[in-house]
């Protein structure tokens, strides 16, 4: 990307205003009550499932974090598996 691109989309983002400040922080509000829901229905999972999806019980809070959900397009959807 060149430094003109790179400034084009910098000021198509929502920048620093207070809409922009609004939807980013509702954004983060989404994908923690996202998390947690997800973090649940998997720990409520029996452990063949788990395995199916080559998931050790132990491996759930990683699978389910912030920074591994946000890495993905749509982070992990698991109300959808199956």
């Amino acid at each position: 990307m060149t430094t003109l691109e790179h400034t084009a989309y910098e000021t198509g983002r929502a920048g620093f205003s207070l809409t922009g400040f609004a939807g980013r922080a509702l954004s983060l509000v989404y994908r923690a009550m996202r998390m947690r829901s997800d973090r649940a229905a998997m720990q409520a999972m029996p452990d063949y499932l788990l395995k199916d999806m080559g998931i050790a019980r132990s491996e759930i809070d990683h699978y389910t974090s912030m920074h591994y959900a946000a890495s993905g397009a749509d982070g992990m959807d698991i109300r959808n598996a199956g």
